[in-house]
């Protein structure tokens, strides 16, 4: 068994035949003796190569694809002690790459796979619900409808500005979910517009909806919009600018813990669906080490309430 570092690029299968793709991999590996590629073609497939990787003391995955195929490889990571999870990079090939482009990372190919191979790695929190974890938000509500109703062939066309669009259409005819919240030992009996849990601050194509949250900082943050008659969007509008503890409309807190019970809630947790009824969401501290620029916003010494 080779004891040197290793790095292993995971790549999403779809994605793999870009011409630009393989040029990067080509030049990368003059650089770097020994860089390795597998390719991913079903859901499965992650974890068995994840599985395989820690057998075979890989130091380093490089993984290429979507915020989806992130989540995918964050869940098949977790099934193993944090002393056998090798540093974690990303190379972005998704339509939206909220992570990637919230840390900074370059969405240049060859640039990103330079830092993905080369780059420090630090360690980040990460969230679980129930039996499964993300690195960067659950968009719940109105966030996960339109994230969950917007066709495949919609996103190729539009980019990230397909959610937007979905969002205007489903908006017509939006219910608010309802249940109670456990926040900082209070409960609450809201109807939900929005509810978004932030380790990273955006998703469905850059909606900024935890734009204090650090990775690493051992806390989440939590934005709930309550429903709200469209007479008053105006109020909402003024306190998403200024983000109060508790406002008439929305409530933005950071914690390390929050539970939701009440109607099913749809819920997208970096790319996946989920429903949710009566579930736990907890802060995983420094779970995981994951490769960014210097200069990201996400990390950094935080200040801790």
């Amino acid at each position: 068994m080779e004891s040197a570092a290793r790095v292993r690029v995971i790549l999403n299968g779809e994605k793999a035949q870009q011409p630009e793709l393989r040029e990067a991999i080509f030049a990368q590996r003059e650089r770097m003796a020994g860089l390795e590629v597998r390719l991913t073609f079903e859901g499965d497939d992650v974890a068995r190569l994840v599985k395989e990787a820690i057998a075979e003391q890989v130091t380093r995955l490089v993984v290429g694809g979507g915020d989806g195929t992130l989540n995918l490889v964050t869940n098949a990571l977790m099934k193993y002690s944090v002393t056998q999870r090798p540093e974690f990079a990303i190379l972005p090939l998704g339509t939206a790459n909220d992570l990637a482009t919230s840390l900074s990372i370059p969405l240049t190919i060859p640039d990103a796979l330079a830092l993905a191979c080369e780059g420090p790695a630090r360690g980040i929190d990460i969230v679980s619900v129930d039996d499964a974890y993300f690195i960067n938000v659950a968009s719940a509500g109105f966030g996960a409808e339109v994230t969950r109703s917007t066709p495949g062939g919609l996103k190729k066309l539009f980019g990230g500005g397909a959610y937007s669009l979905m969002g205007v259409l489903k908006a017509w005819d939006f219910r608010p979910y309802r249940g109670r919240l456990t926040l900082k030992g209070s409960e609450e009996e809201v109807a939900l517009f929005v509810l978004a849990i932030g380790n990273g601050r955006q998703a469905g194509g850059g909606q900024e909806l935890a734009p204090r949250a650090l990775l690493d900082d051992g806390y989440f943050d939590v934005l709930v919009i309550r429903d709200f008659p469209i007479g008053r969007v105006g109020e909402v509008v003024e306190e998403l600018e200024t983000l109060p503890d508790n406002g008439h409309f929305v409530r933005y807190v950071r914690t390390d813990s929050l539970h939701y019970r009440g109607e099913p809630l749809p819920v997208n947790l970096d790319g996946e669906s989920y429903l949710i009824e009566d579930s736990e969401f907890h802060l995983v501290s420094n779970a995981l080490r994951l490769v960014a620029p210097d200069n990201t916003a996400l990390l950094g010494n935080a200040v801790i309430p």
